[in-house]
Protein backbone atom coordinates (compact mmCIF):
# COMPACT_ATOMS: atom_id res chain seq x y z
CA UNK A 1 0.00 0.00 0.00
CA UNK A 2 1.27 3.22 -1.23
CA UNK A 3 -0.48 6.53 0.94
CA UNK A 4 0.93 10.17 0.81
CA UNK A 5 4.69 9.14 0.39
CA UNK A 6 4.81 6.46 2.43
CA UNK A 7 5.15 2.78 1.19
CA UNK A 8 3.84 0.12 3.72
CA UNK A 9 4.21 -3.88 2.81
CA UNK A 10 1.82 -5.48 5.82
CA UNK A 11 3.65 -8.61 4.46
CA UNK A 12 7.04 -7.15 6.18
CA UNK A 13 5.76 -6.60 9.57
CA UNK A 14 6.94 -9.00 12.50
CA UNK A 15 4.47 -9.04 14.99
CA UNK A 16 6.29 -8.79 18.08
CA UNK A 17 4.47 -11.12 20.50
CA UNK A 18 1.44 -13.49 20.68
CA UNK A 19 -0.44 -10.51 22.88
CA UNK A 20 -3.22 -8.69 21.16
CA UNK A 21 -3.92 -5.00 22.01
CA UNK A 22 -8.05 -4.67 21.53
CA UNK A 23 -9.06 -0.81 20.09
CA UNK A 24 -12.54 0.27 20.37
CA UNK A 25 -14.08 3.32 18.97
CA UNK A 26 -15.00 4.76 15.64
CA UNK A 27 -13.40 4.20 11.96
CA UNK A 28 -14.81 7.61 10.12
CA UNK A 29 -13.81 8.83 6.93
CA UNK A 30 -11.76 12.62 6.85
CA UNK A 31 -12.46 14.48 4.12
CA UNK A 32 -9.18 16.87 3.76
CA UNK A 33 -9.34 20.02 1.65
CA UNK A 34 -7.18 19.50 -1.28
CA UNK A 35 -4.30 21.86 -2.08
CA UNK A 36 -5.04 24.72 -4.73
CA UNK A 37 -8.65 22.84 -5.01
CA UNK A 38 -10.99 25.08 -3.65
CA UNK A 39 -14.39 22.60 -2.99
CA UNK A 40 -12.23 19.68 -3.47
CA UNK A 41 -11.64 17.20 -0.68
CA UNK A 42 -9.74 14.11 -0.67
CA UNK A 43 -11.12 10.80 1.27
CA UNK A 44 -8.85 9.26 3.98
CA UNK A 45 -9.59 7.00 6.01
CA UNK A 46 -9.84 8.45 9.85
CA UNK A 47 -11.08 8.78 13.08
CA UNK A 48 -8.80 8.35 16.11
CA UNK A 49 -9.60 4.71 17.92
CA UNK A 50 -8.90 3.57 13.68
CA UNK A 51 -5.42 5.38 13.06
CA UNK A 52 -4.49 3.71 16.42
CA UNK A 53 -5.37 0.84 15.31
CA UNK A 54 -3.25 1.11 11.94
CA UNK A 55 -0.53 2.96 13.77
CA UNK A 56 -0.48 -0.30 15.95
CA UNK A 57 -0.18 -2.35 13.58
CA UNK A 58 2.35 -0.92 11.49
CA UNK A 59 4.49 -0.85 14.58
CA UNK A 60 4.55 -4.89 14.68
CA UNK A 61 2.14 -5.18 17.17
CA UNK A 62 -0.89 -7.85 16.94
CA UNK A 63 -3.94 -5.40 17.18
CA UNK A 64 -7.81 -6.16 16.71
CA UNK A 65 -10.28 -3.64 15.93
CA UNK A 66 -13.77 -3.50 18.08
CA UNK A 67 -15.76 -1.07 15.71
CA UNK A 68 -18.84 -0.61 13.65
CA UNK A 69 -17.99 -0.10 9.92
CA UNK A 70 -20.64 0.55 7.72
CA UNK A 71 -21.45 -1.50 4.66
CA UNK A 72 -21.46 1.56 2.04
CA UNK A 73 -18.74 2.43 -0.43
CA UNK A 74 -16.76 4.02 2.42
CA UNK A 75 -17.06 1.63 5.00
CA UNK A 76 -15.66 -1.09 2.52
CA UNK A 77 -12.90 1.69 2.73
CA UNK A 78 -11.96 1.61 6.03
CA UNK A 79 -12.17 -2.37 5.96
CA UNK A 80 -9.39 -2.10 3.59
CA UNK A 81 -7.38 0.39 4.77
CA UNK A 82 -7.37 -1.48 8.21
CA UNK A 83 -6.76 -5.47 6.64
CA UNK A 84 -3.94 -3.76 4.71
CA UNK A 85 -2.05 -2.41 7.64
CA UNK A 86 -2.71 -6.17 9.19
CA UNK A 87 -5.70 -5.02 11.86
CA UNK A 88 -7.28 -8.28 12.77
CA UNK A 89 -11.18 -7.73 12.45
CA UNK A 90 -12.73 -10.54 13.45
CA UNK A 91 -14.00 -7.95 16.10
CA UNK A 92 -15.47 -5.67 13.96
CA UNK A 93 -19.21 -5.17 13.51
CA UNK A 94 -20.30 -4.73 9.76
CA UNK A 95 -22.72 -1.88 10.22
CA UNK A 96 -26.07 -1.41 8.25
CA UNK A 97 -25.77 2.36 9.11
CA UNK A 98 -23.85 4.90 6.86
CA UNK A 99 -20.64 5.75 7.84
CA UNK A 100 -19.52 8.85 9.66
CA UNK A 101 -17.92 11.79 7.83
CA UNK A 102 -15.81 14.25 9.22
CA UNK A 103 -14.95 17.44 6.86
CA UNK A 104 -11.33 18.76 7.76
CA UNK A 105 -10.63 22.84 7.56
CA UNK A 106 -6.35 23.18 8.19
CA UNK A 107 -5.35 26.91 8.94
CA UNK A 108 -2.43 28.23 8.36
CA UNK A 109 0.25 25.79 10.47
CA UNK A 110 -1.90 22.63 8.99
CA UNK A 111 -4.02 22.29 12.38
CA UNK A 112 -7.77 20.51 11.82
CA UNK A 113 -10.89 21.67 12.68
CA UNK A 114 -13.68 19.24 11.51
CA UNK A 115 -17.26 19.32 11.21
CA UNK A 116 -18.82 15.67 11.53
CA UNK A 117 -21.87 14.08 9.53
CA UNK A 118 -22.81 11.59 12.32
CA UNK A 119 -26.26 11.70 12.92
CA UNK A 120 -27.42 8.40 12.97
CA UNK A 121 -24.12 6.55 11.11
CA UNK A 122 -22.64 3.34 11.93
CA UNK A 123 -20.10 4.01 14.96
CA UNK A 124 -22.70 5.38 17.83
CA UNK A 125 -25.45 2.26 17.52
CA UNK A 126 -23.73 -0.15 19.95
CA UNK A 127 -25.48 -2.70 21.17
CA UNK A 128 -24.30 -5.06 24.57
CA UNK A 129 -24.40 -7.98 22.56
CA UNK A 130 -21.64 -6.78 19.89
CA UNK A 131 -19.10 -6.07 23.03
CA UNK A 132 -17.31 -9.14 24.52
CA UNK A 133 -18.40 -9.76 28.48
CA UNK A 134 -14.87 -9.98 29.36
CA UNK A 135 -11.83 -9.51 27.19
CA UNK A 136 -10.19 -12.03 25.40
CA UNK A 137 -7.00 -14.04 27.47
CA UNK A 138 -4.31 -12.53 25.15
CA UNK A 139 -5.76 -9.16 25.20
CA UNK A 140 -3.04 -7.02 27.10
CA UNK A 141 -4.06 -3.70 26.30
CA UNK A 142 -7.47 -1.94 25.97
CA UNK A 143 -7.23 1.32 24.02
CA UNK A 144 -10.78 3.22 23.62
CA UNK A 145 -11.21 7.04 22.91
CA UNK A 146 -13.15 9.21 20.61
CA UNK A 147 -16.34 10.14 20.05
CA UNK A 148 -17.50 6.89 20.51
CA UNK A 149 -17.07 7.34 24.30
CA UNK A 150 -19.59 10.59 24.38
CA UNK A 151 -22.35 9.59 21.61
CA UNK A 152 -25.75 7.98 22.85
CA UNK A 153 -26.62 5.29 22.67
CA UNK A 154 -23.39 3.09 21.98
CA UNK A 155 -21.21 5.31 24.76
CA UNK A 156 -23.02 3.73 27.71
CA UNK A 157 -21.90 0.34 26.05
CA UNK A 158 -18.49 1.01 25.23
CA UNK A 159 -17.69 2.82 28.86
CA UNK A 160 -19.52 -0.85 30.18
CA UNK A 161 -16.34 -2.31 28.75
CA UNK A 162 -13.94 -0.30 30.21
CA UNK A 163 -15.25 -0.95 33.29
CA UNK A 164 -15.31 -4.59 32.94
CA UNK A 165 -12.09 -4.85 31.88
CA UNK A 166 -10.68 -2.30 34.81
CA UNK A 167 -12.34 -5.05 36.96
CA UNK A 168 -10.72 -7.65 35.09
CA UNK A 169 -7.80 -6.34 35.78
CA UNK A 170 -5.37 -7.53 33.43
CA UNK A 171 -5.27 -5.33 30.52
CA UNK A 172 -3.57 -1.77 30.26
CA UNK A 173 -6.54 0.93 29.97
CA UNK A 174 -5.28 3.45 27.41
CA UNK A 175 -8.15 6.32 27.46
CA UNK A 176 -8.04 9.69 24.62
CA UNK A 177 -11.04 11.87 25.04
CA UNK A 178 -10.43 13.38 22.27
CA UNK A 179 -12.88 16.69 22.75
CA UNK A 180 -14.76 18.00 20.05
CA UNK A 181 -17.13 21.06 20.13
CA UNK A 182 -20.32 21.63 18.44
CA UNK A 183 -22.95 18.46 19.07
CA UNK A 184 -25.11 20.53 21.71
CA UNK A 185 -21.45 20.72 23.10
CA UNK A 186 -21.70 21.30 26.98
CA UNK A 187 -18.27 21.64 29.15
CA UNK A 188 -19.97 20.49 32.53
CA UNK A 189 -21.47 17.51 30.97
CA UNK A 190 -18.41 16.73 29.20
CA UNK A 191 -15.97 16.94 31.77
CA UNK A 192 -18.29 14.79 34.41
CA UNK A 193 -18.66 12.23 31.26
CA UNK A 194 -14.53 12.48 30.71
CA UNK A 195 -13.51 12.65 34.31
CA UNK A 196 -15.82 9.06 34.95
CA UNK A 197 -13.91 7.17 32.08
CA UNK A 198 -10.85 8.55 33.45
CA UNK A 199 -10.95 6.22 36.76
CA UNK A 200 -11.36 3.39 34.83
CA UNK A 201 -8.23 3.94 32.52
CA UNK A 202 -4.26 3.35 33.50
CA UNK A 203 -3.38 5.69 31.01
CA UNK A 204 -4.39 9.40 30.06
CA UNK A 205 -3.27 11.04 26.57
CA UNK A 206 -4.72 14.29 26.45
CA UNK A 207 -4.71 17.11 24.19
CA UNK A 208 -4.28 20.67 25.36
CA UNK A 209 -7.02 21.84 23.69
CA UNK A 210 -9.14 18.99 25.21
CA UNK A 211 -8.29 20.29 28.52
CA UNK A 212 -9.45 23.94 27.49
CA UNK A 213 -12.52 22.92 25.95
CA UNK A 214 -13.42 20.87 29.18
CA UNK A 215 -12.00 23.65 31.90
CA UNK A 216 -12.14 27.08 30.48
CA UNK A 217 -9.34 29.33 32.35
CA UNK A 218 -7.19 26.94 33.96
CA UNK A 219 -3.87 25.47 33.40
CA UNK A 220 -3.20 22.18 31.99
CA UNK A 221 -0.48 21.44 34.94
CA UNK A 222 -3.45 21.63 37.72
CA UNK A 223 -5.58 19.55 35.67
CA UNK A 224 -3.07 16.78 34.90
CA UNK A 225 -2.53 16.84 38.59
CA UNK A 226 -6.37 16.26 39.38
CA UNK A 227 -7.15 13.68 36.33
CA UNK A 228 -4.07 11.48 38.17
CA UNK A 229 -4.88 11.56 41.55
CA UNK A 230 -8.41 10.12 39.80
CA UNK A 231 -6.47 7.45 38.74
CA UNK A 232 -2.48 7.17 39.94
CA UNK A 233 -1.41 6.22 36.21
CA UNK A 234 0.62 8.13 33.41
CA UNK A 235 -1.28 11.33 32.16
CA UNK A 236 0.02 13.54 29.22
CA UNK A 237 -1.06 16.50 27.81
CA UNK A 238 0.36 16.99 23.96
CA UNK A 239 0.87 20.46 23.64
CA UNK A 240 1.28 21.03 19.70
CA UNK A 241 4.26 23.32 18.63
CA UNK A 242 5.41 23.23 22.47
CA UNK A 243 5.49 19.53 22.63
CA UNK A 244 4.42 17.12 25.69
CA UNK A 245 4.07 17.31 29.73
CA UNK A 246 3.44 14.29 31.58
CA UNK A 247 3.32 13.19 35.02
CA UNK A 248 4.96 9.40 35.96
CA UNK A 249 2.53 7.16 38.18
CA UNK A 250 5.08 8.58 41.26
CA UNK A 251 4.21 12.09 40.31
CA UNK A 252 7.41 12.91 38.76
CA UNK A 253 6.74 15.59 36.07
CA UNK A 254 8.40 14.93 32.38
CA UNK A 255 8.71 18.32 29.93
CA UNK A 256 9.91 17.46 26.14
CA UNK A 257 10.41 20.15 23.49
CA UNK A 258 8.55 19.38 20.11
CA UNK A 259 10.59 17.01 17.51
CA UNK A 260 10.85 20.17 14.71
CA UNK A 261 9.91 19.39 11.55
CA UNK A 262 8.36 20.97 8.49
CA UNK A 263 4.11 20.17 8.99
CA UNK A 264 2.53 19.21 6.33
CA UNK A 265 -0.79 19.02 8.67
CA UNK A 266 -1.39 17.52 12.14
CA UNK A 267 -4.03 15.56 10.77
CA UNK A 268 -3.30 12.12 13.20
CA UNK A 269 -0.31 13.70 14.61
CA UNK A 270 -1.73 12.69 18.68
CA UNK A 271 -3.35 9.38 17.14
CA UNK A 272 0.66 8.29 15.85
CA UNK A 273 1.79 9.80 19.02
CA UNK A 274 -0.35 7.36 21.00
CA UNK A 275 0.40 4.36 18.76
CA UNK A 276 3.86 4.72 19.48
CA UNK A 277 3.30 5.03 23.55
CA UNK A 278 0.76 2.44 23.78
CA UNK A 279 3.12 0.10 21.78
CA UNK A 280 6.23 1.43 24.39
CA UNK A 281 4.14 0.65 27.34
CA UNK A 282 2.87 -2.63 26.44
CA UNK A 283 6.62 -3.27 26.19
CA UNK A 284 7.54 -2.51 28.96
CA UNK A 285 4.92 -3.77 31.35
CA UNK A 286 5.12 -7.27 32.08
CA UNK A 287 2.62 -9.59 30.87
CA UNK A 288 1.78 -11.32 34.33
CA UNK A 289 1.71 -7.85 36.40
CA UNK A 290 -0.87 -5.56 37.41
CA UNK A 291 -1.28 -2.86 35.23
CA UNK A 292 -1.06 -0.37 37.26
CA UNK A 293 1.80 -2.06 39.20
CA UNK A 294 3.66 -2.10 36.22
CA UNK A 295 3.78 1.20 35.21
CA UNK A 296 5.00 2.17 38.90
CA UNK A 297 7.78 0.01 38.59
CA UNK A 298 8.83 1.05 34.98
CA UNK A 299 10.25 4.12 36.66
CA UNK A 300 11.17 7.83 35.41
CA UNK A 301 13.40 7.59 32.99
CA UNK A 302 12.00 4.50 30.35
CA UNK A 303 8.95 6.60 30.82
CA UNK A 304 10.27 9.74 29.23
CA UNK A 305 12.15 7.49 26.82
CA UNK A 306 8.73 5.71 25.65
CA UNK A 307 7.55 9.40 25.34
CA UNK A 308 10.49 10.74 23.23
CA UNK A 309 9.97 8.19 21.15
CA UNK A 310 5.91 8.92 20.53
CA UNK A 311 7.29 12.57 19.87
CA UNK A 312 9.09 11.60 16.93
CA UNK A 313 5.70 9.62 15.72
CA UNK A 314 3.83 12.08 15.96
CA UNK A 315 6.60 14.18 13.96
CA UNK A 316 6.64 11.68 11.55
CA UNK A 317 2.78 12.05 10.70
CA UNK A 318 2.77 15.77 10.56
CA UNK A 319 5.09 15.97 7.78
CA UNK A 320 2.88 13.89 5.73
CA UNK A 321 -1.11 14.69 4.54
CA UNK A 322 -3.64 12.53 6.31
CA UNK A 323 -2.86 10.45 9.43
CA UNK A 324 -0.18 8.34 7.39
CA UNK A 325 1.98 7.06 10.51
CA UNK A 326 5.10 5.43 10.72
CA UNK A 327 6.36 1.66 10.49
CA UNK A 328 8.27 0.11 12.89
CA UNK A 329 11.97 0.59 11.10
CA UNK A 330 11.08 3.98 10.06
CA UNK A 331 9.99 4.80 13.18
CA UNK A 332 13.34 3.44 14.42
CA UNK A 333 15.13 5.78 11.55
CA UNK A 334 13.42 8.88 13.01
CA UNK A 335 14.41 8.25 16.15
CA UNK A 336 17.80 8.01 15.40
CA UNK A 337 18.27 10.62 13.10
CA UNK A 338 16.37 12.90 16.23
CA UNK A 339 19.42 11.98 18.32
CA UNK A 340 21.64 12.14 16.54
CA UNK A 341 20.35 15.98 15.56
CA UNK A 342 20.71 16.59 19.45
CA UNK A 343 23.89 15.38 19.67
CA UNK A 344 22.88 12.33 21.59
CA UNK A 345 23.99 8.49 21.18
CA UNK A 346 21.29 6.80 23.43
CA UNK A 347 17.30 7.02 22.70
CA UNK A 348 17.71 7.32 26.68
CA UNK A 349 20.15 9.43 28.18
CA UNK A 350 21.51 8.93 31.42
Amino acid sequence: MANGGLTYDPGVVEMTELAVILVTGEALIDLLPMPGGQHHFDARPGGAPCNVAVGLARLGRRTCFLGRIGADTFGRMLRQHLKDAGVDLSMAVRASEPTTLGVAALDGHGKAEYSFYANGTADWQWAESEVPDVLPADVRALYVGGLALRFRPGAAVLEGLMRRARRQGRALIFFDPNVRSGFEFMADAERSRVERQIKLAHVIKASEDDIALLYPGQQYREIAAAWQRMTAGIVVVTLGADGVYALAPGGAEIALPAVPTDVVDTVGAGDAFASALLDGLVGEVPPDADPAVGLQRMGTDVTRGLLERANVSAAFTCQRAGAESADARSLDDAVQREFRRRGLTSPTPN
